[in-house]
């Protein structure tokens, strides 16, 4: 009996692929290709193309790309003990949606490979020559689909897989860059009050999508309170700051400590005081803290700087759109925050689909840590995508979709990175549509995959290739 595509889904979800080590989700892939007599290559950092013949009266037609990656982003609840490396995602149904317990789902992009896995292992539909490209670490590195050979790639009419939201096509998607700052540690020890600050309960979300939302950030807030408390006499000295999961997703929660001589009611006072003030700017998103007591130990010399950083450093977006009603087009995100034996460090990711406002913001964050002695190193750039008024694919697309549905299909630009960019860096002649199920919060564990919209594309895909 074959497969549907949520069936594929769901296995998929059982192969552990956070991004950076999709070896095992390959090898599945390499194993159906070689199950089902399809030709196929694979490089050493794990990306895999799969071609599908043309059917039968459709060896004239142009080939069509198929593109999603492997990869997802590993974000879980902090009372989790899943393990993204070795344990499958407990996945369950719920008023029409699939959710992970506790997890990321990882439908983005886990769909794609679903619904590409769905085609190829179909023969009932009418199709022209399909490539379909399955990448690596599009949520981390981009490396994967950097690493692409060219001569894998014979279409100039491409359709990403990496869409959230059904009835939308991306137009454009934004170009990034990651910024390290580091604070080289010198610890010593110490014997005044120690304190644990804990803040929790932001939504986050993915750093592209949601940073037009105005969401809080734990990174941040911290930052600004610790900041005032030093603006107003009490002493601040820092012992670790570790904060976030991933730099591509807004930082949900915390743990900062530190010590002080400070009266300890008078500073738990200003504290709260603070915090209150915080989440008054936050009204839809539960934002808490916990501020408890600890015995002394190491403090890091000349903590200030790391305080007055990351309340002065930007976050969020820094501009909006001429074009589109609200829609950001430059924007600077506070990812992970880590402390070693030996340094502590900020990991940031920086958004824009023009490469001048991106290149303005890293020199503003380059300026600004040189004040405070923190070292940047940038990393991980990648291109962006830009709006071709004159795409041809798009204009058969939007026809296919009025005729199935009577509905005009919307024309949006993403804020967040597609590999898109990539490929009409490489390819300047190549088409370029997006189309994808409806996923909600992704890159939280809230993440959610309504069922029926995952068929609902995975059909429309499938009679509109016959068209093409």
């Amino acid at each position: 009996m074959m497969k549907d595509v949520l069936d594929y889904f769901k296995t998929i979800c059982s192969i552990p692929h956070p991004s950076g080590h999709e070896e095992l989700l390959g090898n599945y892939i390499e194993e159906f290709a070689q199950n089902h007599e399809l030709d196929y290559a694979r490089n050493e950092i794990g990306d895999i193309i799969i071609y599908k013949e043309a059917s039968p009266g459709y060896d004239d037609h142009a080939p069509i790309l198929l593109q999603g990656h492997m990869d997802m982003v590993a974000e879980k609840d902090v009372d989790s003990n899943h393990d993204f490396f070795t344990d499958p995602l407990e996945i369950y149904e719920e008023d029409g949606y699939l959710h992970a317990t506790k997890t990321t789902l990882g439908a983005d992009d886990g769909v794609a490979v679903a619904i590409m896995l769905a085609l190829l292992s179909d023969n009932s539909f009418k199709h022209p020559r399909l490539e379909c490209l399955f990448t690596v670490q599009e949520e981390t590195t981009m490396d994967g689909i950097t690493h692409v050979d060219k001569n894998w790639i014979h279409a100039r009419k491409m359709i990403s897989l990496d869409g959230d939201v059904v009835g939308e096509t991306n137009v454009s998607s934004a170009g990034g860059v990651q910024l390290t700052i580091r604070k080289n540690a010198t610890f010593v020890e110490s014997h005044d009050q120690g304190y644990k600050f804990y803040v929790k309960g932001l939504l986050g979300g993915h750093s592209g999508d949601a940073i037009k939302e105005g969401r809080g950030n734990a990174i941040k807030i911290a930052g600004l309170v610790l900041k005032a408390c030093l603006d107003n006499g009490f002493d601040i000295r820092f012992s670790s700051l570790n904060a976030g999961q991933k730099s591509n997703a807004i930082c949900r929660d915390g743990l900062f400590t530190f010590q002080s001589t400070s009266n300890k009611e008078e500073l738990k006072a200003f504290i709260h005081e603070k915090m209150e003030e915080q989440k008054a700017l936050y009204p839809l998103e539960p934002l808490d803290y916990t501020l408890e007591e600890e015995q002394s130990g190491h403090v890091i010399l000349d903590s200030d700087a790391l305080i007055h950083f990351l309340a002065l450093c930007p976050y969020g977006v820094e501009k909006y759109s001429y074009y589109f009603n609200h829609f950001p087009v430059l924007s600077l995100n506070l990812g992970i925050m880590e402390t070693t034996e030996k340094a502590v460090e900020l990991i940031l990711l920086l958004r824009s689909e023009n490469e001048i406002n991106l290149k303005l913001l890293v020199n503003e964050v380059e300026t600004l840590a040189s004040l405070f002695g923190l070292s940047v190193t940038p990393s991980d750039e990648y291109y962006g995508w830009s709006y071709d008024p004159d795409s041809q694919l798009r204009k058969s697309y939007k026809e296919a979709y009025k005729k199935a549905y009577d509905k005009e299909l919307k024309e949006v630009p993403t804020h967040g990175g597609l590999e898109t960019g990539y490929m009409s860096r490489i390819f300047p002649d190549i088409d370029i549509v997006t189309m994808g199920p409806n996923c909600i919060d992704i890159h939280t564990p809230q993440e959610r995959l309504e069922i029926k919209t995952l068929y609902e594309v995975h059909d429309f895909l499938k009679n509109w290739l016959g068209e093409l």
